[in-house]
C-alpha cells in the first residue's frame, strides 16, 4: 500500500514539472514574447522570451464578451489571466506590476491591486484563432503578437466626473516585471501631497494607467496638476 501511495506522488510532481516555463535568452520565432525585468531603479536588468506555444501550456480561461474595444464586436477570448503570469514568471514579491510595452510606443501597466479587481488576461486566442489570424482594429492596425482583454468591467472609482476605464493594450510587443514605485508610483505628486485636488488628480493618473510618448498635461477644475512622472 505504501508503495502505491509514492508512484502516484511521484507521477503528481511530474506532471506538475511538465508545464513549467523554459526561456530562452533571444528569440526564435517572431511570436516569442519579451520579458523584461527592471530593477528598483527602472533600468533593465534581464530579458527573456517565452514561446508562443509554452504560454499555451499555461492555464487558460476561454471567455465571450458582448464588445471587443478594439473591433467594436463580440469576442471568444482565450488566454491567460495577468494573475497567473506573477507565479508563472516566477516574479520576486518586490515586482508587483506588470508593464505592457505596446507597439505604438505606450505602456499599459498592472498592479497587482487593479489585476485582482478586474481580471485583465492576456490574449493568446482571439475568436479561437492565433496572433497571424487576429483581426485588425477599427483603426486598421493589427492587434498582436499579443494583448491584454477583459471579460467585463466594472469602474470601482468615479472622481471629478472621471469613470474608470478598462486597461486595454492592444499589440503588446513585450512585458516588463516592474515595481509600484518605479511604475504607477511615479504619478506621486510633488510637494503637494496634502492638496486634495493634486491628490484626485494623481488617483486620476494611476487609474488611467497607461503612459505615452506624448503625455498631456492633466488638469483639474483648470489646474494644472503636476505628478512625479
Amino acid at each position: 500500500m505504501l508503495k502505491q501511495v509514492f508512484v502516484v506522488i511521484v507521477l503528481f510532481a511530474c506532471n506538475s514539472n511538465a508545464t513549467s516555463l523554459q526561456s530562452s535568452s533571444s528569440p526564435q520565432d517572431p511570436l516569442d514574447l519579451e520579458l523584461i525585468t527592471l530593477d528598483s531603479q527602472g533600468n533593465p536588468t534581464n530579458s527573456v522570451y517565452y514561446s508562443y506555444d509554452q504560454l499555451l501550456t499555461l492555464p487558460t480561461v476561454t471567455v465571450k464578451t458582448d464588445r471587443d474595444p478594439n473591433t467594436n464586436v463580440p469576442a471568444i477570448y482565450t488566454g491567460v489571466y495577468l494573475s497567473d503570469l506573477f507565479e508563472a514568471f516566477d516574479a520576486d514579491a518586490s515586482l508587483d506590476v506588470i508593464g505592457a510595452n505596446c507597439s505604438d510606443g505606450r505602456k499599459q501597466y498592472y498592479d497587482r491591486d487593479y489585476v485582482a479587481k478586474h481580471r485583465p488576461i492576456l490574449l493568446l486566442k482571439f475568436d479561437g484563432k492565433p496572433p497571424a489570424d487576429w483581426p485588425n482594429s477599427e483603426h486598421g492596425s493589427w492587434l498582436g503578437p499579443y494583448c491584454v482583454v477583459h471579460e467585463s468591467f466594472s469602474p470601482t472609482e468615479t472622481i471629478y466626473g472621471y469613470i474608470e476605464e478598462p486597461r486595454s493594450a492592444p499589440a503588446v510587443a513585450s512585458l516588463e516585471l516592474t515595481s509600484f514605485t518605479q511604475s504607477l508610483g511615479r504619478f506621486a505628486a510633488k510637494g503637494s501631497a496634502n492638496n486634495p485636488e493634486v491628490v484626485k488628480g494623481q488617483k486620476i493618473a494611476v487609474a488611467a494607467g497607461m503612459t505615452s510618448p506624448i503625455w498631456p498635461t492633466p488638469k483639474i477644475n483648470g489646474k494644472v496638476v503636476v505628478l512625479g512622472l
